[in-house]
């Protein structure tokens, strides 16, 4: 099955643009100073409207989700304009949006909430790493009374709302915390997670200091709560906790639905859920890990992780699958995608597909 036929959910980075620093970000260098050969870009707006009224008109988008690869969605300016415009061609949709909360005023939040409230499911998901005296450490740059000031009015809106918690060293002693301010502000699941990175440098202006990941031990297969971390569970909440990969979630009301889920049909992880990722700048991606500063950037590291002829695939990706030359659905059908792309997967001859998503053959 090619592409445009498997795709039914669409992950948009809506601007480059970011108020934190956080450590492992690959926006910036060390925690530091952002990247100097990243564009600082919103979305076009006329070309978003273009793409919920003409391009994806009769598809059903079963899921779009607002992420954060170059930046957070919460700083493009038009951000409820353009949520309003999709769930009005497209109030089938599940939107799904994570961002670190540390922006804008409550106002906005709660006609965020407002404008979410059209589409068949939303969530919003707050990153909030720590207490007051340690999530400024990895997410840096942000004010955690801010965050929560916001989280309240969005919750209070009637918005959806996931805390999302990633686990260090300096902060696992505060997962209940974490997790009981959850409750108090109305969000509906905490999500305790893994770094998706052993260890980071900080290394910005004044500032040098190490963070080191928690990675805690449990028996995925019986879905065991580990002695390490037994005591964060009170015994009412055990029902609504579960590990799954290293994360620890906790429903805290258990009448919200998950999306639904979907058959695999190929190696692509991506492909199987029909999902494609597109950039800042309007570009179309299989995923985060082949897009433009998602996987390798230099010479040496892509012929390292692409098979020989495929290293200037990013490119090619860049000209080939850019939305301001062509419409999503003949992009979604080019040779690009369902030839480059699917006999690479087919074969597992790319280094960066047996590493990030353990595609093998």
């Amino acid at each position: 099955m090619n592409w445009y036929r498997q795709v039914h959910s669409l992950q948009i980075d809506v601007t480059s643009h970011c108020n934190a620093r956080c450590g492992a970000c690959i926006r910036n260098i060390s925690g530091g100073e952002t990247r100097p050969n990243l564009k600082l870009s919103h979305f076009d707006l006329d070309l978003w409207k273009r793409i919920a009224s003409e391009d994806t008109k009769g598809w059903w988008i079963r899921q779009l989700t607002l992420n954060g690869n170059w930046g957070d969605s919460m700083m493009h300016p038009d951000l409820v304009e353009m949520l309003k415009y999709w769930t009005e061609h497209h109030p089938e949709t599940f939107i799904s949006i994570a961002t670190n909360g540390s922006m804008r005023g409550p106002k906005f939040w709660a006609d965020l909430a407002k404008v979410l409230r059209n589409s068949s499911q939303h969530v919003v998901q707050f990153a909030i790493d720590g207490m007051e005296d340690t999530h400024h450490l990895y997410r840096r740059r942000t004010i955690f009374s801010k965050i929560i000031e916001n989280v309240k009015s969005f919750t209070d809106a009637d918005g959806v709302a996931h805390i999302i918690m990633t686990m260090f060293e300096h902060n696992k002693h505060q997962i209940n915390e974490v997790k009981e301010l959850a409750r108090e502000l109305g969000a509906v699941q905490f999500n305790a997670r893994q770094s998706h990175t052993d260890h980071m440098e900080i290394i910005d202006t004044n500032e040098n200091y190490d963070i080191k990941a928690y990675y805690p031990t449990y028996k995925a297969e019986h879905r065991e709560i580990p002695a390490d971390i037994q005591h964060y569970f009170e015994e009412n909440d055990k029902p609504f906790s579960d590990i799954r990969d290293g994360h620890i979630f906790v429903n805290l009301n258990n009448e919200f639905e998950n999306a639904q889920e979907f058959k695999l049909e190929t190696k692509c992880p991506w492909k199987n859920e029909g999902d494609v990722q597109i950039d800042p700048w309007g570009v179309v991606w299989p995923c985060c890990h082949i897009s433009l500063f998602g996987g390798p950037d230099t010479n040496s590291s892509r012929k390292q992780n692409f098979k020989e002829g495929d290293e200037d695939l990013i490119v090619e990706g860049q000209k080939e699958n850019n939305l301001y030359n062509d419409s999503l659905q003949n992009i979604l059908n080019n040779d690009w995608f369902n030839v480059r792309v699917d006999n690479a997967v087919d074969d597992a001859s790319w280094k960066i597909c047996r590493k990030n998503c353990g595609v093998c053959n």
